[in-house]
């Protein structure tokens, strides 16, 4: 059986395939932007910003390793957080609020440090001793930081005066709360002196300082020689104003040959005046041990660059 398809037909097939493919069209294209629209409103606006990598304590000096960069909704976005590009202004501050990881860095958690500590100063196996400006009177005034001086101890021993290099060439580094040389030059009144020193010789300074008279003598810087020089005795004696005692006189003595050998009464000998065949200056001895001035590792050290330098101060 056949059927005879007219033109009318054909029309009508024809329009309602057209029919049928726009409306599936439409109905993709209704689809698509439903889905869209409601992608666009489960999405979030993010941005990024620098947060804590680690639990920071307060002081932590802030480093690209205590840092990390994370995305945070728009509608999150605490004020004055940093942006990864303003990493470079807050790198070496110091953390002012703790910090739990993942928390934003905020400019308000943030400090310069302004003044770094003096102990940074001092550098490793030494030691800064403070010394009251009274028991080193004798050149306080003009002392700056920088200066070498020399350390003289006087006390008794045995009953006779003494008076013998302590430390030589010890760096002072602060009179007072001034750590470096004034720009102006003017005189800054202190009432303590700090000054460079191994431990051992921080505890020599102590224990003279509790047992004799300290007095300072200043050094020129370029100096670099250790005295051994001391003084013995009272200052008449050693100024030679001192009276001498009584010449006892004895009898020579007379040696008979019928007699067992006696011995020969000890010539006297000044020994003030000579010692070792060469003369030497009266109450003048020399003290043994005595090292190498104590600020003389300072020459083996690198000298610092401009830069470095401006950062101590």
């Amino acid at each position: 059986m056949r059927i005879q398809l007219t033109k009318k037909t054909i029309v009508l097939i024809g329009l309602a395939l057209v029919a049928g493919i726009f409306a599936a069209l439409s109905a993709q294209q209704y689809i698509q932007n439903r889905i869209q629209e409601i992608e666009d409103k489960a999405k979030v606006s993010t941005v990024p910003r620098i947060v804590a990598a680690y639990d920071l304590p307060v002081g932590t000096k802030i480093e690209s390793a205590h840092v990390a960069v994370r995305e945070i909704p728009s509608d999150w976005v605490v004020s004055g957080s940093l942006k990864p590009e303003e990493f470079i202004h807050i790198e070496g501050q110091v953390i002012t609020v703790a910090l739990k990881r993942g928390d934003p860095l905020l400019w308000a958690n943030t400090a310069t440090v302004s003044k770094r500590p003096f102990s940074e100063r001092i550098h490793l196996g030494r030691r800064a001793v403070t010394m009251p400006v009274d028991s080193i009177n004798s050149v306080s005034g003009m002392l700056v930081p920088g200066d070498l001086i020399d350390l003289y101890v006087s006390f008794e021993y045995r009953q006779r005066q003494i008076t013998a290099p302590l430390l030589q060439g010890v760096l002072v580094m602060a009179t007072g709360q001034q750590s470096r040389q004034s720009e102006a030059g003017e005189a800054q009144s202190f009432s303590t002196v700090t000054l460079d020193a191994a431990p051992e010789d921080a505890a020599k300074l102590v224990a003279a300082r509790q047992a004799g008279v300290i007095t300072a003598l200043l050094r020129n810087p370029n100096d670099d020689k250790a005295s051994q020089k001391a003084i013995r005795g009272d200052l008449a004696t050693i100024l030679g104003l001192a009276t001498p005692p009584p010449v006892i006189k004895k009898k020579p003595a007379i040696v008979y040959g019928d007699q067992q050998q006696r011995r020969l009464p000890a010539l006297a000998i000044n020994k003030e005046a000579e010692e070792g065949g060469a003369t030497v200056q009266r109450g003048v001895i020399d003290v043994p041990h005595q090292e190498d001035i104590v600020s003389a590792w300072i020459n083996s050290l690198p000298q610092p660059t401009p830069e470095q330098l401006q950062v101590i101060e």
